[in-house]
């Protein structure tokens, strides 16, 4: 064995499925029976993974001093923790994190459910559509609208209200909403008369976000009445909730049918 992996790779192999025998100072992994484990150098069991057939999985221990690295890692490979909250209350040792995809562009988070509320205050002014994805029922649900009120987030999703207390551990995606925010622009003079701008724009009430622009509504498909349980319809976009997960579809002269009723908007 070399000493020649650091923390973090030595994680990122087992992740991959690797089950040759590594190891540096701190961890090492190796093969039992059908699964791969992650140990430390005192015999600690960190974490073990099946991730070979159709359903892979890691295990990973809640209280340790490689948690967060594990956690992070996990993530990234797309492993997301199911029942987190459950297994903290419960006391678990272990919670188990399944695969499940993501799709390319976004950026995954497990938190708080006080970030997402959080990072949908400051941009939903400026939100497309699909920009914030929320994992309902092992699917990703656009989401439409947020009220938090006393210590409890509602959620609009298209499948359905969600209702999660500040502290709930949650995942979502991001669409590079943080990359959106406007640059506050301070003039080094300021003519006489003129208010100069807050220093801390986030805490003086003033609205920063970017003004939308005017909608055309020429644009927008007309979404039948009998449709609009699975068609949304956005400017040149169409959003359409599938038993595989929601589609989007943009291009101009869009249209919506079912059977022979068609509604068309140039």
């Amino acid at each position: 064995m070399k000493d020649t992996l650091d923390n973090t790779t030595l994680i990122q192999k087992f992740l991959q499925g690797e089950d040759s025998l590594l190891a540096n100072r701190e961890l090492h992994i190796e093969k039992a029976r059908e699964e791969t484990q992650l140990l430390t150098n005192q015999g600690i069991l960190l974490a073990k993974a099946r991730l070979k057939g159709s359903n892979p999985y890691v295990v990973v221990r809640l209280q340790s001093d490689y948690w967060q690295v594990v956690h992070q890692l996990a993530l990234q490979a797309n492993y997301l923790p199911f029942g987190m909250d459950k297994a903290r209350f419960e006391g678990a040792t272990f919670v188990q994190y399944d695969y499940h995809s993501v799709p390319a562009g976004y950026e995954i988070h497990c938190q708080e459910a006080a970030a997402l509320w959080k990072t949908w205050w400051v941009n939903h002014r400026q939100l497309e559509l699909m920009d914030m994805l929320l994992l309902c029922d092992k699917r990703w649900a656009p989401v439409n609208k947020m009220v938090c009120e006393t210590g409890t987030i509602y959620m609009k999703t298209w499948q359905g209200e969600r209702v999660f207390a500040v502290s709930d551990t949650i995942v979502w995606l991001d669409r590079n909403t943080q990359k959106r925010r406007r640059r506050i622009q301070v003039p080094k003079h300021h003519a006489p008369g003129k208010t100069s701008p807050s220093p801390y724009p986030y805490h003086s009430g003033e609205d920063i976000s970017e003004k939308p622009a005017p909608v055309d509504e020429s644009a927008n498909p007309v979404v039948p009445d009998n449709l609009r349980r699975v068609v949304r319809a956005g400017k040149n976009k169409l959003l359409i909730q599938t038993a595989l997960g929601p589609i989007l579809i943009e291009g101009e002269n869009l249209s919506c049918s079912i059977g022979r009723r068609t509604a068309k908007k140039s």
